[in-house]
């Protein structure tokens, strides 16, 4: 998916996302982005997040909870997958694959947020969203809750955000979620020409985990 050169209004711009790093691939997962320790505020000595257990779910509300230091990353779950092949990404920070048929391909970001401006994660994900699809941003109404499995545990979940539409026989969908406390966002962006993009995007969700670790004490 290219960038567009118009962005939605509905996005502050102080939320303009930065691409300043490389991007890699590994399973499981490795952290796509080095942050620096120093840069980040320290963390709070009495947070009562849980977010590095594997048994709990990763929800909007628990975001706000989460140590400002949690390591959060994608599992590539399509590196060794034979029904997709990597393409080569000219976005820093952003990798892509096709499936075998050519007919869909599935791109995925994990980098710095940046400034939030007040909002908690649920009203800065639909935010990235807005600001990131574009052009194809259909307005809030199209916007749903789902989520992505959680990376140590198939019955552990990290809540996003989607959208989704198909005109004639093109499809787009987009999952995403903001740590803002973290400072963090992942996403993906599937689309579908010829074949329908529901099944296909639920096979990439189903296949790329989110890791949400927090530091040790």
């Amino acid at each position: 998916m290219t960038s567009r050169t118009r962005r939605s209004a509905t996005m502050p711009a102080v939320l303009a996302l930065v691409l300043t790093f490389s991007s890699g691939c590994s399973s499981p997962p490795v952290a796509r982005e080095a942050g620096s320790a120093a840069a980040r505020p320290s963390a709070d000595p009495t947070s009562t997040s849980q977010a590095g257990s594997l048994l709990s779910d990763v929800t909007f509300a628990e975001g706000a909870t989460l140590d400002p230091r949690t390591d959060i990353s994608w599992g590539d779950g399509l590196v060794a997958d034979e029904g997709w092949r990597a393409q080569l990404s000219q976005h820093p920070g952003r990798w892509s694959y096709v499936n075998t048929a050519g007919t869909c391909t599935a791109s995925f970001r994990g980098g710095v947020l940046g400034e939030a401006n007040g909002m908690d994660d649920r009203e800065a994900t639909d935010a990235l969203i807005a600001y990131q699809s574009g052009d194809d941003f259909l307005g809030a109404d199209f916007l749903s809750d789902g989520v992505f499995v959680r990376y140590g545990s198939s019955d552990s979940s990290v809540e996003h955000r989607q959208f989704s539409y198909t005109v004639n026989e093109f499809g787009y969908f987009m999952a995403a979620r903001a740590f803002v406390q973290a400072d963090y966002s992942v996403w993906v962006i599937v689309t579908c020409e010829g074949e329908p993009v529901g099944p296909v995007a639920q096979e990439v969700l189903s296949k790329n985990v989110i890791a949400v670790e927090a530091p040790e004490e």
